[in-house]
């Protein structure tokens, strides 16, 4: 046994570990949970959701837009303006008691929207009863930010069954498994172990280019949450504009940072070499640059490795940081004092 295999055993006090391990079963079983067909017509999609259920609408964005879809993400307490009869407005809340995601399901059925929520349990729940809308129910029992395989996998495959994405086959998923096995603490060459060793005691900078901000949306919040440390994010060419200009001031804040660029191999040629000059500029003002390389085929694949990837790496920071990577005290505060009204 490692450093590091001793050091989970003594900080994963929640067992996170069995949960990141159990991901390609969550997804298996996700995309074979029975979704409802709807037969009303629908012109556009509305996400709404925060956190662990946000990031899901996040990634489905990427996926219909490429159908010709308008798709919106909504991560607050409204709906835009235009959410009409024609919208088709998906609530996800893992526990059935976010109150955003709950005044987003209010204001659609106000507006007579088509709505399907997603959740294991809660208000959220009751409501869908008493007023006939059809729900996705989900195990309970986890981190809502450990359910993505379930929040996630259940979605696209009601867009299947809608035969507006693709079906998934077996090999799809077999590719999760090896993926998620090759981040497992006793495997040599171990990159999610690596790239937690560089962010240690720094604060990480990650870019992409657009099309995978879900991807370092997912690293940022699961930094935040399971490894109680500072990430900040950006995409190219947005960077290039203004971000590139920051690398001189605060002196002290520079020496902190490391940047870490996401390689897809689907860039066009233009970010490609936004990318190289912006390494070069940059890298003599801090102490480090670092390039992951994304594997799979598809837009999804490769989104569902940086997911994987940077899931791994929040984990074993948390380990390195030597705190409880499921412990949220300060969310549950702030959830508690906003019940007072």
């Amino acid at each position: 046994m490692n450093l590091i295999e001793k050091n989970i055993k003594k900080y994963d006090k929640n067992d996170m570990f069995s949960l990141l391990k159990n991901f390609p079963k969550h997804c298996y079983e996700g995309y074979n949970v029975e979704t409802p067909l709807v037969a009303k017509k629908f012109k556009k999609i509305i996400f709404t959701g925060m956190g662990g259920s946000g990031i899901s609408g996040d990634i489905m964005k990427i996926l219909l837009e490429e159908k010709n879809i308008p798709v919106f993400v909504v991560k607050d307490y409204v709906l835009p303006s235009f959410t009409d009869e024609e919208s088709l407005v998906i609530a996800e809340s893992y526990s059935g008691n976010t109150e955003e995601t709950l005044n987003t399901y209010k204001i659609a059925k106000e507006r007579k929207s088509l709505i399907l929520c997603v959740s294991s349990n809660g208000e959220l729940e009751k409501l869908c009863q008493k007023d006939n809308i059809p729900i996705i129910k989900i195990p309970l029992g986890l981190p809502p930010r450990c359910a993505f395989g379930y929040l996630f996998f259940t979605v696209y495959k009601f867009f299947v069954n809608l035969n507006i994405l693709s079906k998934l086959d077996n090999g799809f998923f077999k590719k999760i498994e090896n993926w998620t096995n090759e981040f497992l603490p006793s495997n040599e060459n171990n990159r999610g172990i690596e790239i937690a060793g560089k962010f240690f005691k720094k604060i990480p900078l990650i870019y992409s280019e657009n099309r995978f901000l879900p991807g370092i949306l997912r690293w940022k919040t699961q930094i935040a949450e399971n490894s109680k440390n500072f990430c900040f994010i950006n995409v190219l060419p947005e960077m290039n504009h203004n971000e590139i200009m920051s690398f001189y001031f605060p002196k002290y804040f520079l020496k902190k940072l490391i940047v870490l660029f996401v390689i897809s191999g689907l860039e066009n040629e233009r970010i490609k070499k936004r990318i190289d000059i912006t390494k070069d500029l940059i890298s003599n003002k801090i102490n480090e640059v670092l390039m992951i390389e994304l594997k799979g085929d598809t837009i999804l694949e490769k989104l569902l490795y940086l997911i994987i990837f940077g899931d791994w790496v929040s984990f074993y920071l948390a380990i390195l940081n030597k705190i409880n990577p499921t412990e949220i005290r300060e969310i549950d505060i702030l959830k508690e004092k906003l019940k007072g009204g």
